[in-house]
């Protein structure tokens, strides 16, 4: 499913490997109007084994068990780790767990590596994935990913309060022993236990922090390959390897630096230029003519994430469905990948599942064509007068749309602005926020239209699916559907892949019909990467980028 193929854009056969010289001085960076100097960064740093990025935006929290932003479950995925980890095919390999016996579809038992311990030393014990995944889904921690602990028995009741944590699946068995039951068959099981809200936490840690814990680099405490050294807040992070982590010999990098947070991209494309980056997780088509006309290496893969316009239905004017309608019909979605994203590989997007996750003999994209007729504008503007008189207006009034500070955000939602503006006279105010405040935001529907987008936790489009049930924390629409939840949970308990992935795509279908979103693309990301760093993992399932393989190389360093 995912891609890490190396080509060159616009060159030819004329493929160029290695970094181009440049002879300009480094000049002063600006993030957010302040001055930094980056004087110091080094991309790569082949004598210490160490890489530096951009820390592209400040995590909300770094708590394994409520993190859900991008950034960090990048993070978390590097410095914690589950029962299980993926491999470099996304497959489920042994991480905390050394072993495991399936003593029934619903029935696991997991055998705890001796030599897994904490950075502090300490073992990592069955009752440390007893406690976190009883945490993860106490109605008091409030966790936003609770939803992804649902396969286990009795979760979604112990979330809501119904019955006590004691009686989740789980059970430390003695120190190194875990059983774990399951409400009903998961097929991907095995694979989503390596996502961030699985790992491990440790009671007296955390009761030690108690509000504090996992808000700064003193109060994590990591059982990964890597520790967070240092984290200066929207400023900069430090990973470093954790010389106690059970395979720590297999580790290639010694430190993951992120010095700055750099919003603007042409600021960090120049760091990646002048070697003091080691990598750029993505470009835009703005940066990619100059990156061909340099012969720089440029990359691409399926990032997997869907973007879409997430609707307040809680609000007046959005709240009617003829209104959301009618912006879902207006869109033309071959204009903004071509005209706008020009990312090689972005598809249009027509509901909230990808076209890339398995299907029933094939690939969701392969056996389903799920499109309707967008840029239809005669049904969109037919759709808005009916919606002037349910509400009894004659004008629309202004609309809100939230996203992040990013460039290429601005750039899309000016786009957006304007297309709507032009062709159905919806006038939309933009409200740019960090990532931060943006997901506050969201979180709290405080917003009329947001920009979301959502990637995959996991290779099952169960992972998408069950997005907007009226259980999931992320579903910050306020929509929801008897119909949509009643067909999830039919996926949810049946084990035949033809009865899931139709039971999914009626849930999809219903989606689609009450447009709580405007689905919008199947994003495709191309990036820069410095070629003596090799082993990363770019994928759309789990922690992005992934450096649990990467290594510098020498021969090429030294050259």
């Amino acid at each position: 499913m995912k891609s890490n193929q190396k080509i060159i854009l616009g060159l030819g056969a004329a493929v160029l490997v290695g970094l181009v010289a440049y002879k300009q001085m480094l000049k002063p960076k600006t993030t957010d109007g302040v001055k930094i100097d980056t004087s110091a960064a080094t991309g790569i740093d082949f004598q210490r084994k160490a890489i530096s990025l951009n820390f592209n935006d400040e995590p909300k929290t770094l708590d394994a068990q409520k993190a859900s932003d991008e950034v960090a479950i990048m993070i978390q995925s590097h410095t914690g780790e589950g029962l299980t980890r993926l491999d470099q095919k996304d497959n489920a390999q042994p991480g905390m767990a050394e072993s495991w016996e399936i003593k029934s579809p619903t029935e696991y038992v997991f055998k705890i590596r001796p030599n897994a311990v904490w950075a502090d030393g300490k073992p990592v014990t069955a009752q440390d994935f007893e406690y976190a995944w009883r945490r993860g889904l106490d109605p008091k921690v409030a966790s936003e990913y609770a939803f992804i602990l649902y396969p286990l028995k009795n979760a979604k009741d112990v979330n809501s309060g119904k019955k006590p944590l004691e009686d989740l699946g789980v059970k430390a068995l003695d120190d190194k022993t875990l059983s774990v039951k399951l409400e009903s068959p998961t097929g991907y099981f095995l694979r989503v236990l390596s996502f961030p809200t699985y790992h491990p936490a440790r009671k007296d840690f955390v009761d030690q922090h108690g509000e504090k814990y996992a808000a700064d680099a003193s109060t994590l405490l990591a059982n990964g390959p890597f520790f967070v050294a240092d984290w200066k807040h929207n400023s900069s992070i430090k990973l470093v390897k954790n010389e106690k982590y059970w395979n720590q010999a297999e580790i290639g990098l010694n430190e993951i630096n992120m010095p700055y947070l750099i919003r603007d991209e042409n600021s960090e494309y120049n760091m990646f230029k002048e070697g003091k980056y080691s990598m750029m997780r993505a470009i835009s088509k703005e940066i990619l003519p100059d990156a061909q006309a340099n012969k720089l290496q440029i990359r691409k893969y399926n990032v997997g994430t869907v973007w879409y316009f997430q609707i307040n239905t809680t609000r007046k004017i959005t709240g009617n469905k003829k209104f959301r309608k009618a912006m879902q019909f207006a869109l033309d979605r071959n204009e903004y990948i071509n005209q706008i994203n020009g990312i090689p590989g972005t598809k249009p997007s027509y509901g909230i599942i990808p076209d890339y996750m398995p299907g029933i003999a094939a690939s969701i994209g392969e056996e389903n064509d799920r499109s309707f007729k967008d840029a239809d504008f005669a049904k969109a503007k037919e759709l808005l007068e009916e919606a002037k008189k349910e509400l009894g207006i004659t004008e629309f009034p202004e609309i809100a749309v939230l996203g992040s500070d990013a460039s290429t955000t601005r750039r899309d939602l000016e786009y957006f602005q304007r297309f709507f503006k032009e062709k159905l006279g919806i006038n939309l105010k933009l409200d740019f926020q960090t990532f931060k405040v943006r997901l506050e935001r969201t979180t709290n529907k405080d917003f009329d239209i947001v920009l979301s987008g959502w990637g995959p936790d996991y290779l099952d489009p169960m992972t998408f699916a069950d997005l907007f049930t009226s259980w999931n924390g992320n579903n910050n629409t306020g929509w929801s559907s008897p119909k949509y939840d009643a067909e999830i949970k039919k996926a949810m308990a049946s084990i035949d892949a033809k009865e899931r992935i139709t039971a999914m795509l009626a849930a999809e279908k219903e989606l689609v019909e009450d447009a709580p979103i405007v689905p919008i693309h199947q994003q495709a990301r191309v990036y820069l990467q410095d070629p003596r760093l090799t082993g990363v993992i770019r994928s759309p399932v789990g922690g992005d980028p992934n450096f649990y393989f990467a290594k510098i190389t020498e021969s090429v360093a030294n050259k």
